[in-house]
């Protein structure tokens, strides 16, 4: 399966330490009874680590599903681990979370309601259409797969376009004229494919570690929403 996370930011530059506080106590669980035994269920916060500049951990969530057994249906409990960090870029806070968008989202309003006590504490993370233009446009034969959004033709939400080297194409052109670009498909570097949306989700189509992905993601992917902070302000 392809590696993907997403990038939040926090409303406040909060100290790494204090996150870590507030997190590490962090337990919402219960028990219930499978099969004549007792299973723990609910979320907990595990393995943090603090070094320099980064806090890292695991959002472990525990639930039963029911899988077809014989002509029945039996409940097992399941664990799903999403693996988080936090990470301080000048006078900002980010947050990358190991899943796809929806539970990167959910667990994006748990530390909210952990970190602030309320939602929208911890914000989707940016990037510009412009930063993201000049991201591709520099790597033009690559480009795979891209749509756009903010259409104006009305009745028409979103334009996408398929194939090698569409950056030249006419109806590249045209679309820039009705709408932004959302989302990019293209060869970041020889042979690792990598999808990205402005609203920073990041997803890895070529085999790679985690520790690989992860190193874009710090090294590459957040230079480019601190370029987009610059921009804004400037």
């Amino acid at each position: 399966m392809p590696l993907v996370c997403k990038i939040f930011e926090l409303i406040e530059p909060l100290e790494l330490e204090f996150i870590a506080m507030k997190l590490k106590d962090f337990k919402q669980v219960y028990t219930e009874e499978v099969e004549g035994r007792e299973v723990e269920l609910g979320s907990l916060i595990r393995d943090l680590a603090l070094a320099e500049d980064l806090l890292s951990g695991v959002y472990e969530e525990s639930f039963l599903v029911e899988l077809p057994y014989r002509g029945e249906y039996r409940k097992v409990p399941v664990s799903k681990e999403t693996k988080f960090f936090f990470t301080r870029r000048e006078d900002k806070i980010f947050l990358i979370i190991g899943d796809r968008k929806l539970r990167a989202n959910f667990i994006a309003n748990k530390f909210s309601k952990i970190l602030f006590a309320k939602r929208g504490g911890v914000l989707e993370a940016t990037i510009a259409p412009q930063v993201l233009k000049s991201l591709y446009e520099s790597r033009k034969s690559s480009v795979k797969v891209m749509f756009f959004d903010d259409v104006k033709i009305p009745n028409i939400n979103k334009l996408s376009l398929y194939g090698d080297n569409v950056v030249d194409t006419n109806l590249y052109a045209e679309y820039l004229k009705y709408g932004k670009v959302w989302y990019i498909v293209f060869e970041y570097r020889e042979g690792l494919i990598v999808g990205l949306t402005r609203n920073c989700v990041v997803t890895a189509f070529s085999k790679m570690s985690e520790e690989e992905f992860y190193r874009l993601v710090f090294e590459e992917i957040l230079p480019l929403i601190s370029l987009t902070a610059s921009e804004e302000t400037s």
